[in-house]
């Protein structure tokens, strides 16, 4: 009588085939690989959806009247120099009310550097327009598109930046 690989008592009973055994493994790596690469990749999304500032200014919503005060304000100012709060410059549509705005401009350089502030001093906050130039030295920023930058003030009692803008030293 032959017997079968099945029976009760057959001496390969309760053996693996070596190569089901790694083909098992293989499939348990493979799972576990994915598994790592799926919990790193939710990491980095949750970290980047995390350190973001609370409350960024709507660029695609204001960019075209942002555009237009920073025409005006270059045409009612010299480098440097404070620009008269007049007419549109006074509340900024997606930023508020504007306390100063600054224009920066060299002949030797292209481009300008205006920026709408809400608040001086301690509390320098607003909206900066970039072209051509770094972002404002000593100052907490996030970048949020094209030439608009958002700033904020630096948190005095840890000396550091709101979460999600970025420290940028002075020179």
């Amino acid at each position: 009588m032959t017997s079968q690989s099945n029976e009760v008592g057959h001496p390969t009973e309760g053996k693996r085939h070596p190569a089901t055994a790694v083909a098992r493994w293989r499939r348990g790596r493979v799972a576990g690989i994915f598994l790592l690469v799926a919990v790193v990749a939710a990491l980095i999304v949750g970290w980047h959806l995390y350190n973001r500032p609370a409350h960024p200014y709507q660029v695609n919503a204001n960019s075209a009247v942002w555009s237009t005060d920073v025409k005006f304000a270059i045409s009612e100012s010299g480098s440097g120099s404070p620009v008269p709060l007049v007419g549109p410059l006074r509340d900024i549509p997606g930023v508020g009310k504007i306390v100063e705005v600054i224009v920066d401009r060299f002949p030797s350089r292209k481009g300008a550097a205006v920026s709408f502030m809400t608040g001086v001093g301690v509390r320098y906050a607003g909206l900066v327009y970039l072209n051509g130039y770094p972002p404002p030295q000593d100052s907490c920023n996030v970048h949020l598109s094209g030439p608009w930058w958002e700033v904020s003030p630096l948190i005095v009692t840890t000396m550091s930046c709101p979460r999600g803008f970025h420290y940028t030293g002075g020179g």
